[in-house]
């Protein structure tokens, strides 16, 4: 079994990653890393605790043994002299590795014995990290060292050690979807991965058929290196090497979508459009209402004038039997109409941000992760007033906006994510 496996289904070991300490499981035994403690020169030294597992199934039980070993020397207190009654010569010597082979042991037997992995890792550790600490009060244990996952042990390379801190695991896995999409990667949907990366969805596909420009990385996350923008990638490419080192199962498709090529959507459990205005767009949308794909369309309408920067951003969401709506009133663009800056690109980091930012909660709110009190279907922020219309829900109060004074933008002058203009 996998070591992040194996914490993630033991509290005490989940607990012991949380509080910060470097926890490794190598052929059995519970490593625990970077434990200061002071040698014979009464110098600050690094060592490992290590201990055989005991365990049933897939989960850590108490211990049954209450001998600690150490790796990397024999601690000693503040004055480099033996600690009273800590060592003992006696025990058994364990080794994991040719590399994890103690020291020395330790046999300190509460009543009872040790109830579980916590206990006893962290009342050795008091042990032999106090005179550490003497000699170097920022002397600890606790370096918050991730826990590298298997491949077969879920999305994350590095054990998701967030949602057991905040007490959310358990809603954050109805968010592990087997597929979502995000047609454009532009502006808008860049940001959309960034943070769709850190949900436990299964496989993310990603559909951009430019190359990323240095312009580009003006509006989207994260820092692109004049040796990236030099290397002429494809934006799916580029976005797809940054994430993968968080997760796996980022699957790039350097094309567009097209009325040619959107079937390849329609096995996705939700899609996030981000893309420019134009009849693909219609074809992709028709295509994910007809066969009950949910999904969401986000644009950016802008304008500049002598003086400064406004416009609105939207989000129009479909549902399975949620539809109409798309349609009937008109709430997406598939021309640039004369109302529009799209023919300038004018996107925003920040605008592009707020964007994705409230696709997610509106994408969250579906699967049940956030609270969802008005279950709304289209959402315009306006900039200059800064109102917030919600249209198409369950409140009454909808249609009236939140504090809004004007309507919300009419899809003329909705300029899209401009990820394909852009280029």
């Amino acid at each position: 079994m996998s070591g992040s496996r194996l914490v993630r289904s033991s509290a005490d070991l989940a607990r012991l990653v949380q509080d910060g300490y470097s926890v490794r499981v190598v052929n059995g035994f519970l490593v625990i890393d970077d434990i200061p403690f002071v040698d014979d020169a009464a110098q600050v030294q690094w060592g490992s605790f290590i201990c055989p597992l005991d365990l049933s199934g897939d989960t850590a039980t108490a211990p049954s043994n209450h001998v600690m070993c150490f790796v990397g020397g024999v601690p000693r207190n503040k004055n480099g002299e033996p600690i009273d009654g800590l060592v003992n010569e006696g025990v058994q010597k364990w080794s994991a590795s040719p590399e994890l082979t103690a020291s020395c042991g330790f046999s300190q037997k509460p009543a009872g014995g040790y109830p579980d992995y916590y206990e006893k890792v962290t009342q050795y550790a008091a042990m032999v990290i106090g005179p550490a600490q003497a000699i170097d009060p920022e002397a600890t244990p606790l370096t918050f060292k991730p826990v590298e996952t298997d491949e077969d042990d879920g999305v994350f390379r590095y054990l998701d050690t967030f949602s057991s801190r905040a007490g959310i695991t358990e809603v954050n896995e109805r968010l592990a979807l087997k597929k979502v999409v995000i047609v454009g990667l532009g502006g808008t949907g860049a940001y959309l991965l960034d943070l769709l990366a850190k949900t436990p969805i299964h496989a993310l596909h990603l559909y951009d058929g430019d190359v990323l420009r240095t312009h580009n990385a003006f509006r989207a996350p994260g820092a692109a290196s004049l040796a990236d923008l030099q290397e002429g990638l494809k934006k799916v490419e580029y976005f797809t090497r940054m994430y993968s080192q968080m997760r796996r199962h980022i699957e790039a498709h350097p094309v567009n979508v097209t009325s040619e090529n959107v079937g390849e959507l329609l096995d996705a459990d939700f899609v996030f459009l981000a893309m420019d205005t134009g009849p693909d767009k219609k074809a992709i949308i028709e295509a994910l209402t007809v066969n009950g794909i949910p999904f969401i369309d986000t644009g950016v309408g802008v304008s500049k004038d002598a003086e400064c920067i406004d416009g609105q951003i939207r989000i129009t969401t479909s549902l399975p039997g949620r539809v109409e709506h798309i349609e009937r009133d008109g709430l997406i663009s598939y021309f640039a109409g004369e109302g529009a800056e799209y023919d300038t690109n004018l996107q925003v980091a920040e605008l592009n941000s707020a964007t994705a930012n409230l696709a997610i909660f509106r994408y969250k709110k579906y699967l049940g992760f956030y609270a969802d009190t008005e279950n709304e279907l289209h959402t315009v922020y306006a900039v200059g007033s800064n109102d917030l219309y919600n249209r198409y829900g369950t409140s009454t109060n909808q249609d009236e906006g939140i504090g809004l004074g004007a309507e919300p933008v009419p899809a003329s002058a909705d300029a899209g994510d401009g990820s394909e203009a852009a280029a």
